[in-house]
């Protein structure tokens, strides 16, 4: 690791950090929880300050470094942006709108501490500042605490008919706004079910045993065929698969570990035996530093890149073209059903919290199991 210092246009220090892609250093820096990667000068850069290098260093621990008297000139403010817009789940935040007030900038800051100090998962906290900013600066010209009930009812139809937003949209919504007021304003815990939309009762999407076959062995990349293969094989989410490293895979134990999954919980699931010689020939050929999937210059391999590779498959192979990668791990559940495998089982290595949840791929399988004779079968259409 090579450490330089970096000024940007208003004479603010970094440390500019320069390791290797996919490197443990890399991983440790990018769990820093303020840092900036620079695409010109290809470093990382962390604000200069003794309670940050001591948190670098504690990180990283003895891992040896040298460090350059060469200053980086940054033509630019790192995480200042300009007329960008983001956009999560339907949740649109531009520049364009009215500044926020300071009364709002220190609600979404305690917010933020709060999400921080409770461990939600970055994706999640992003999702959730994106969604209450969005509502304070509807609500702009007041204060935070001064926002009731009929306030949240009034913004969400709003979203509803001008957005358009969907249905989790909607309940992702909410569930920022609650953590909000019941977190950080400390209001008491309130419910919002007449806000919420109806829950769907469609059953999950799956695809027959002959079809999985199809999908899983049309693809000639070593890399993408065993993506979608752990996938199937050990029904995982998509972030899962994205976050599993190298050391999550036991061979020779025949078991994956699933790290800090939804819920902010593990759990271990097997390690098909078919799948191990793949995988061996995968490590040979990629020799991944620290993720077991990443991507060209390092870090992990990206959710978006999973997805175009099951699209294809789905495209080549010509299964279910509504299949998506969730699809394999609904798949997973029903075949593991179908072959006798006990319910709660089942409920243990996919994760689920109720055994409700679990249940709803019994809705597929029992008439499947009970071969259901329809009466149409017994009527004599023939006179």
């Amino acid at each position: 690791m090579i450490v330089t210092k970096a000024l940007d246009t208003n004479r603010n220090v970094y440390f500019a950090l320069s390791v290797l892609p996919g490197s443990f250093e890399m991983h440790q820096i990018k769990s820093c929880p303020v840092r900036y990667w620079d695409i010109k000068h290809r470093v990382w850069l962390i604000p200069y300050s003794i309670n940050n290098w001591r948190l670098l260093v504690n990180k990283i621990g003895n891992i040896p470094y040298s460090v350059k008297t060469d200053k980086l000139i940054l033509d630019y403010i790192p995480g200042k942006t300009h007329n960008k817009i983001i956009k999560k789940k339907d949740i649109v935040l531009s520049k364009t709108h009215t500044e926020l007030s300071d009364n709002h900038k220190f609600a979404l800051l305690k917010m933020k501490e709060q999400l921080v100090i409770r461990r939600y998962q970055m994706n999640t906290q992003k999702t959730y500042i994106i969604s209450v900013t969005e509502f304070l600066n509807y609500y702009n010209g007041r204060t935070a605490d001064s926002l009731l009930y009929e306030d949240i009812r009034n913004y969400l139809l709003h979203k509803i008919h001008n957005d358009k937003i969907s249905e989790s949209t909607q309940n992702s919504i909410i569930n920022a706004i609650k953590f909000y007021y019941e977190k950080v304003e400390k209001r008491e815990k309130f419910y919002l079910y007449d806000l919420r939309p109806r829950k769907s009762s469609m059953l999950p999407g799956f695809l027959s045993k002959e079809d999985t076959a199809k999908l899983l062995s049309v693809t000639e990349n070593i890399k993408h065929r065993l993506i979608l293969q752990l996938i199937y094989s050990a029904g995982l989410r998509l972030g899962e698969l994205t976050r599993l490293k190298v050391r999550d895979i036991h061979r020779d134990m025949g078991i994956i570990e699933i790290k800090c999954a939804k819920g902010k919980k593990d759990r271990i699931v097997s390690l098909a035996r078919t799948i191990i010689p793949l995988l061996q020939q995968y490590l040979t050929i990629y020799n991944p530093r620290y993720y077991l999937f990443e991507g060209q210059t390092g870090g992990k391999y990206s959710d978006r890149s999973v997805q175009n590779i099951m699209h294809q498959a789905v495209q080549k192979s010509g299964v279910d073209e509504n299949a998506t990668v969730h699809t394999l791990r609904h798949t997973y559940a029903t075949h593991l059903i179908l072959d006798g495998m006990d319910i709660r089982r089942v409920q243990e290595l996919l994760g689920h919290n109720s055994i409700k949840t679990t249940a709803i791929y019994t809705h597929i399988t029992d008439p499947m199991k009970k071969n259901i004779i329809s009466p149409l079968d017994n009527l004599d259409l023939t006179k």
